[in-house]
């Protein structure tokens, strides 16, 4: 396995430029929020969404559990128990830390490119919302949840253990309706625009033939 400091190094780095894009992300979005009151909610599933939510949270408390862990060479001695000996192999680690470093610059370029119209899921829809349909949302329609996935399954192979598995299923389950919920407000917004987007980009990987995910 790499030593332990060179991993929390290698965890943390993206941390700063998410950071940095998160505070530009959320100062744009709180002046929408201040100067544009009339939006229209989404209709979320609940349940789903919570799934959703906890995937999405448990990303962090591995990533920055892992990384403070890692950083006081005790992430092997406290975490022992929820190992797997099937994953302790320095390759798999690399592997997982090329998958986390291509997955968190995906989630970066998400947040810059598309700012203040990548909105909070609970925070609704202002009516001059602008459809992006280029830059990373020219790849997928859904980058930002592909990030996610993406993320996880990289600190299973980074923190050798099979527990993130859980938090992929949660934010694999509860993607699927929180999609169809926002495509749908998208579809009511703009029209064909949107029907025309979703011909060119697909919803979860790249557009070839007869690819609609």
């Amino acid at each position: 396995m790499l030593p332990q400091r060179l991993s929390a190094i290698l965890l943390f780095l993206p941390l700063l430029a998410i950071l940095l894009v998160s505070i530009r992300y959320w100062i744009d979005f709180g002046k929408e929020e201040k100067h544009n009151s009339d939006k229209q909610n989404i209709a979320y599933n609940k349940f789903y969404l919570t799934l959703l939510g906890i995937g999405f949270f448990s990303i962090w408390l591995f990533w920055l559990g892992g990384t403070g862990l890692f950083f006081l060479n005790r992430y092997y001695e406290l975490c022992g128990y929820m190992i797997s000996s099937l994953l302790l192999n320095s390759p798999l680690q690399i592997f997982g830390f090329i998958i986390f470093y291509l997955s968190s610059g995906f989630l970066i370029w998400t947040l810059y490119f598309a700012g203040k119209y990548l909105r909070p899921s609970i925070s609704g829809v202002h009516a001059d919302h602008k459809l992006i349909k280029n830059g990373p949302l020219g790849v997928v329609r859904n980058p930002y949840y592909v990030s996610y996935v993406l993320l996880l399954f990289s600190l299973v192979l980074i923190l050798s253990t099979f527990v993130p598995l859980f938090f992929i299923f949660c934010v694999v389950t509860g993607m699927g309706s929180a999609v169809k919920a926002e495509e749908e407000q998208m579809a009511t917004l703009f029209g064909d625009e949107f029907q025309q987007y979703k011909q060119k980009v697909g919803r979860f990987f790249p557009k070839f033939p007869n690819n609609s995910f």
